[in-house]
């Protein structure tokens, strides 16, 4: 079950998402609403699928095979390193907007 649990539970990906939630602090009222409805819904989906995945994790190993496998964690892998990007790009934006002589006129 490693490859299919790992990203959702532990590790870089629960990491990456935090903090991207939290660099990106809504503005108004409704930004608040939509997030909280958002996350909420998000939550319970991703409890879905950790118990699916969890309880039926041997079998759906087998199901998609080592070639499967080894597609979903490079697929894995490659949603954190956009998360990442995605991050690093908020920074960066963030940073410019500070700069005085960067700032549009």
């Amino acid at each position: 079950f490693y490859p299919m649990t790992l990203p959702l539970t532990v590790g870089p990906g629960t990491i990456s998402v935090a903090i991207t939630l939290g660099a990106q602090m809504p503005r108004s009222v409704s930004e608040w609403a939509v997030r909280i409805v958002a996350s909420a819904v998000g939550t319970v989906l991703l409890t879905i699928s950790i118990y699916v995945l969890f309880r039926y994790a041997e079998r759906l190993t087998r199901a998609i095979g080592s070639t499967g496998t080894q597609v979903l964690l490079r697929l894995s892998a490659f949603i954190l390193l956009c998360i990442g990007v995605q991050i690093v790009w908020s920074g960066v934006l963030a940073l410019v907007a500070t700069v005085p002589a960067l700032r549009a006129s």
